[in-house]
């Protein structure tokens, strides 16, 4: 609590103002802050002051008892999961810049009726109905999204101190009733994806050894935007993927936030290779950055190339799927696939498992399902030697 002078900007009388300030000792992060101003003399505003700090003890001790608004809460948590406040981290963990992003949106987008309700307020039955909203009217996995960001803001709620009392999360126990179908991923078979690259190579088009990188690589579009020449190892043939770049943040780590290395010991992408250190010349980048790509057109650009040449319509991402699924054809280990490629996830690779067909190859190859050849020869000659008696 404080009492400070000030000058009214239109009589230019000096004139008293009071501050009364609570934070709470139970619950971190919540405080009332109050203030008035306009007094004339000091035992006004004195007298002024005392009334208003009982009027901010009984909000603390109300605030405290309900706990943070869930608005302020998921404000909260997006700084402290932005890095923000690095006291904070260790309740936590580090999230892509992107994620962080998409979940906020998602919470402010379809927990709107939320904002205005203290946390401990919402309780499985609002939580409930809004999950099952979401997936009507939205889809599942939008569902699933909106699922991960609350827990993940409750969690974090929970073991910083934010919420006490709090011993599981509203959106527990919920199971959706509608069952989200699996699409067929898009991708591009062998004979495609050198076609692909017979063609663009033809006409000389500007994205062709960045395609082409791709798919030789797996890396992703940010990782090869983000590629410099101090991560090609010519002499052990690896390239170190290290770095990753997003229009928000810049160059930073990857996707992962840890390194790996892919060979790069075939012939043809050394070819690639040599021929971008030659186009580039003393650029500390493998690739040239057009404008283009660092909007983020890079997809676009691709959808429109395969239009226009009779391939079927992929984005930029679908080349590290072909890459994966190539790579599995050819009898390489999925764990290795996965080494060099950046996922942690097995149930990511089974995808490209079950496109690639290892799984179930020769399943069918001892069906003997219609009669001997020689035997069925046999039946259509006695068959037509009746039909023309």
């Amino acid at each position: 609590m404080s009492v400070s002078t000030y000058i009214d900007s239109k009589t230019g009388e000096q004139l008293f103002k009071i501050r009364a300030r609570r934070s709470s000792s139970v619950q971190v992060g919540l405080e009332v802050d109050k203030r008035q101003k306009g007094f004339k003399t000091l035992a006004a505003a004195e007298k002024a002051e005392r009334k208003l700090l009982l009027e901010a003890e009984r909000e603390l001790l109300e605030a405290e008892r309900k706990g943070l608004l869930w608005s302020a809460l998921v404000d909260e948590w997006e700084k402290v999961a932005s890095g923000d406040n690095a006291g904070e981290s260790i309740f936590q963990k580090q999230l892509n810049p992107n994620t962080i992003a998409d979940y906020t949106i998602c919470i402010r987008t379809h927990c709107t009726e939320w904002e205005k309700l203290h946390a401990k307020e919402i309780d499985r039955a609002l939580a409930w109905k809004t999950l099952d909203l979401v997936e009507r009217t939205v889809s599942v996995s939008r569902r699933k999204r909106l699922r991960i960001a609350v827990d993940a803001v409750f969690r974090w709620a929970t073991l910083s101190g934010r919420l006490k009392g709090v011993t599981s999360f509203p959106t527990e126990g919920f199971k959706g009733t509608i069952r989200e179908e699996e699409k067929m991923p898009e991708i591009l078979n062998l004979t495609q994806i050198r076609d692909l690259l017979k063609y663009a190579s033809d006409i000389k088009h500007e994205w062709f050894h960045h395609w082409a990188l791709a798919l030789f690589t797996g890396m992703r579009s940010g990782e090869l935007y983000a590629l410099q020449w101090d991560q090609v190892d010519f002499e052990n043939n690896l390239i170190y993927v290290h770095r990753n770049w997003t229009s928000k943040t810049g160059i930073g780590p990857t996707k992962g936030r840890y390194w790996r290395s892919v060979p790069i010991g075939n012939e043809q992408v050394l070819k690639i290779l040599h021929e971008l250190k030659a186009i580039m010349g003393g650029d500390k980048f493998v690739l040239p950055h057009s404008i283009a790509w660092s909007r983020g057109e890079q997809a676009r650009i691709l959808r429109a190339f395969c239009g226009g040449c009779g391939f079927p319509s992929i984005k930029f991402h679908t080349l590290r799927a072909c890459w994966a699924t190539q790579l599995i054809r050819d009898r390489v280990a999925p764990g290795v696939v996965m080494k060099m490629g950046g996922w942690k996830d097995i149930k990511t690779m089974q995808r490209y498992i079950r496109l690639a067909g290892i799984e179930i190859e020769g399943g069918t190859a001892s069906l003997k399902l219609l009669p001997d050849t020689a035997v069925l020869d046999r039946t259509m000659q006695l068959f037509n030697s009746e039909q023309s008696a």
